[in-house]
């Protein structure tokens, strides 16, 4: 099978059905919008588990997704996709960068803000360069800014990647992800590249019921902390080739979202442990139990 591409975490495979892929997890975590990367092995397989364990969950609850089977320990085949270059976040609690485009919402340690609603944020995976780097503000795919711009594990001050995205306006505005955002001040304006009901039918059909399937699962399983709560996570779609849907693809995996036992942020399970810099093997055992805990679903 010969590589189609290849990611920083992932490598896509063809397949012998031109409708499918097949997608390899590799033994790597990044963090820090790439910064950091480390190779942990035997990870592969934790998170090829997770995602194999929640998309079965998923479509055996209706959602529309990309996955057809698991392929071996640390691969599984779906339907190729026309993947939407976007982060689409759903949150539960206010932590992470919303605080920091949030500064006025109080979210502690000890008592962090729960939404009643589940919050929707849409993000862009391609960075944007600004002035003095080019002469008028630009989008450049994320590995391409990679190597221009991230020197010795720093990105440039003029790039940023992950923009945040505001769809309820035309033309759509690109953000800073880790500031507050004032729309007459937007980084860059595009064009839109989905139609208002796209963009309602990705929240309504897919966003939304993604994360009240998950947070309901989670909150099944019992730690010594409590239930464990799900506070965000990020998907992504595609238009599968097949037919022009729009569907659930890529990975879910403990990469995609915080769960803390109990609703506690000290006691997180998920990646956050590895952008902290905790020891790669207590990293690897966290993701070993909450593989373990996902074939509970």
């Amino acid at each position: 099978m010969g590589i189609l591409s290849e990611g920083k975490t992932k490598r896509i495979l063809a397949s012998s059905n031109s409708n499918e892929i097949i997608i390899e997890t590799k033994d790597d975590l990044t963090g820090g919008d790439a910064a950091k990367l480390e190779t942990i092995p035997g990870i592969s397989i934790h998170k090829t588990t997770q995602t194999v364990n929640v998309f079965k969950l998923l479509k055996k609850e209706g959602v529309e997704t990309s996955f057809i089977a698991q392929e071996g320990p640390a691969s599984f085949r779906c339907s190729s996709c026309d993947m939407l270059p976007l982060e689409l976040v759903m949150r539960r609690y206010a932590w992470g960068s919303y605080l920091k485009r949030q500064p006025s919402l109080i979210s502690t340690v000890d008592k962090p803000h729960r939404f009643e609603d589940i919050q929707v944020e849409f993000f862009h995976k391609h960075a944007v360069i600004t002035p003095p780097e080019v002469e008028q503000a630009i989008q450049m795919e994320e590995g391409e800014a990679r190597k221009r711009y991230l020197k010795n594990g720093v990105w440039n001050p003029h790039v940023y990647t992950d923009p945040l995205l505001l769809v309820d306006v035309e033309p759509w505005q690109l953000h800073h992800p880790k500031q507050p955002v004032d729309r007459s001040k937007a980084l860059l304006k595009i064009k839109p590249f989905l139609s208002q009901s796209e963009v309602t039918s990705i929240i309504q059909d897919i966003m939304l019921p993604t994360f009240s399937i998950l947070e309901k699962a989670w909150a099944k399983i019992s730690s010594a902390n409590g239930a464990i709560a799900l506070v965000d996570m990020k998907i992504e779609v595609g238009r599968r080739k097949s037919d022009g849907k729009l569907v659930l693809a890529d990975v879910i995996d403990n990469d995609s979202w915080r769960i803390w036992p109990g609703a506690n942020p000290k006691l997180q399970l998920d990646k956050q442990c590895f952008r902290e810099d905790h020891p790669l093997a207590q990293v690897a055992s966290n993701y070993e139990l909450v593989s373990g805990l996902t074939k509970q679903f």
